[in-house]
Formats: C-alpha cells, sequence, structure tokens
C-alpha cells in the first residue's frame, strides 16, 4: 500500500512541474529577466544615423508608442560597448501594463530596425 503512495504521489509531482514548466514556457507565467525578444549581436546592429533616420520616419510610432504611459520613453540605443555607431530603437518601461501596451503596438507595427524593450 505504501508503494502505490509513493507512485501516487510522484507522478502528481511529476505532473505538478511540468505543467509549471509548460505555461513558464508558453509565457503564461513570467520569469524576472525575461525578454521576449534576443537583441542581435552588435555586429548586426545598424549604424546609429539608420536608426536615427528610422524614427524621424516613424514620429507616429514613437508617438502611440510613448503615450502608452508616463514611463514609456524612446530613445536610439548604444548597448554595445566600445561600439558607440551601433544603435538599436531602445523602448524603455516602468509598469507590466506599460510593456503589454507597447507590445501590443509592435505586434501590429515596427521602425523597420531592431528594436528592444527595456524596463526602467
Amino acid at each position: 500500500m505504501n508503494r502505490v503512495k509513493i507512485i501516487i504521489v510522484i507522478c502528481v509531482i511529476g505532473a505538478a512541474v511540468m505543467a509549471a514548466a509548460g505555461l513558464v514556457l508558453s509565457g503564461v507565467i513570467p520569469l524576472s529577466n525575461r525578454q521576449d525578444s534576443a537583441r542581435p549581436p552588435c555586429e548586426q546592429l545598424l549604424h546609429k544615423d539608420a536608426v536615427v533616420a528610422a524614427m524621424a520616419q516613424h514620429k507616429d510610432l514613437v508617438s502611440r508608442i510613448q503615450s502608452v504611459g508616463s514611463g514609456v520613453k524612446v530613445d536610439v540605443g548604444t548597448p554595445c560597448k566600445g561600439q558607440p555607431d551601433r544603435a538599436l530603437v531602445s523602448i524603455s518601461y516602468t509598469t507590466d501594463a506599460e510593456q503589454k501596451g507597447v507590445d501590443a503596438i509592435l505586434r501590429d507595427d515596427g521602425f523597420g530596425v531592431p528594436a528592444e524593450l527595456v524596463k526602467d
């Protein structure tokens, strides 16, 4: 009888662990510091001038993104140490609601250059 209980407990725990892993991997349960998209390697980032031009061409998109919340900022980001000419669009936010709002906009529209979301 004890052996059967042990097997049942192990099966229940295993199923719970697999369900939790599935929820984390699908994004239903977010992990802290998890990014939804990976930044391209520095060698693949565009020249800063191209990012500045893309943002100038998409002023309406910049405005829509910034209107999501007071903590949302859209800037030219230069994330590569020692390579200040490599850039991307850096979108910072402070709340989960702002992140979701920015994500919703970027699902339908984009700058045509790499962009990353960064929690402030």
